[in-house]
């Protein structure tokens, strides 16, 4: 929830805050503001000390060291209650006692014989018939468990890209991954291939895996003006079997290759009827990760800086690094408008990435290792 403050951005003195940082208490503006987990940063940085102070195993080992101190005190009782129970042994150097002979009483009139009762059992105590509290509640964890995939012991993570009618920056992007001998998967328009055939070829030249990203990326679903993904009138299966064939048939044309049996909906628009056509054609959707207070989608498309959902590409970078986590696709450019392009920041990424132990895949390998292909 985002706090309400009068005051002015320092990063934007021009701009009025809109809130508080959730970690620095800072005031930020739109232009600043990062959410994440449903909570409201000044940016990445906080935002990823933020989750790095809720992860840290500080709070959760204090309250197991209490637990298991209460538990040793309750032992520690029930032994001692135990011990003060048994019969205790002669001193050592000390003969016992000797009971001293009573003489019998005189004769008399015979009572009846009554049983003696036998000696009371002692009785043993153990912890659980103490009585105790109950155990607290173990802490929740900081966000949802991680699917099996994702938590691969390998950490495996995939950069993916789209490329679509822009080359700005594609060489460069393409430079950092040959340079650092990493293979991905790259989405391609039927209009990139037609339009720049030299940077198609060399992309298949380089080794990455290449998908279906649709002829020239049309919008499938009515999502962009009601928010639904409900199939935009006009697509039909025929329309898409167009789309994707047309598409992989240039690419073989130029490359002399073959497309990967899978493919990425423009703008994210899909639904299970529209990849059931998909499918039909031979290619499998391949979305990237979002969801569950994350979303890895860098933005790097958004090329106007008054829009709302506008970054530097520096802070598009931090934030990527921040919500990670292995098992993940995210999602690229291979191109882009951007005044501030994201082509000069990805070797930090990478680098960043592959300094914490990830390992870069493609889709096709971390589907074959068990993550669903959306």
């Amino acid at each position: 929830m985002r706090e309400s403050v009068r005051a002015l951005c320092p990063r934007h003195p021009h701009k009025t805050a809109r809130g508080r940082c959730a970690e620095c208490r800072h005031p930020y503006c739109a232009r600043c503001e990062f959410r994440t987990e449903h909570r409201f940063f000044c940016g990445p940085a906080c935002a990823r000390e933020h989750q790095r102070r809720r992860e840290l195993p500080g709070r959760a080992s204090r309250r197991g060291a209490a637990i298991g101190a209460i538990a040793a005190g309750i032992a520690a009782a029930a032994a001692a209650i135990l011990l003060a129970r048994l019969p205790r042994p002669a001193p050592a150097g000390k003969r016992p006692a000797v009971a001293r002979a009573v003489r019998p009483p005189a004769p008399g009139p015979a009572a009846p014989a009554i049983p003696a009762a036998p000696p009371p059992a002692p009785r043993v105590v153990t912890p659980a018939a103490l009585p105790s509290r109950r155990a607290p509640r173990p802490p929740e964890p900081a966000e949802p468990p991680l699917r099996a995939a994702e938590e691969d012991a390998d950490k495996r993570i995939v950069v993916s890209f789209d490329a679509g009618s822009s080359d700005r920056g594609a060489a460069e992007i393409l430079d950092a991954l040959r340079g650092r001998g990493i293979r991905t998967t790259i989405f391609l328009t039927g209009q990139f291939i037609r339009r720049y055939p030299e940077l198609t070829r060399r992309i298949a030249e380089d080794g990455h895996e290449v998908g279906n990203h649709t002829w020239d990326h049309p919008h499938l679903t009515t999502y962009a003006s009601d928010g639904r993904q409900s199939t935009r009138p006009g697509v039909t299966e025929e329309m898409l079997r167009g789309e994707l064939l047309r598409t992989a048939a240039l690419y073989r044309e130029t490359t002399g290759r073959e497309m990967a049996p899978l493919w990425r909906a423009p703008f994210g628009e899909e639904n299970a009827e529209i990849r059931a056509w998909a499918l039909r054609a031979g290619f499998s959707h391949v979305s990237w990760t979002h969801g569950g207070g994350r979303n890895l989608d860098a933005l790097d498309w958004v090329s106007d800086p008054e829009s709302p959902r506008y970054r530097p590409s520096d802070r598009l970078i931090s934030r990527l690094l921040a919500s990670a986590r292995p098992g993940n696709i995210i999602l690229m450019h291979l191109g882009s408008d951007r005044e501030d392009p994201v082509a000069d920041h990805l070797p930090r990424l990478l680098d960043t990435l592959a300094s914490e132990g990830y390992r870069f895949s493609t889709a096709s390998e971390l589907i074959a290792a068990g993550r669903p292909s959306r």
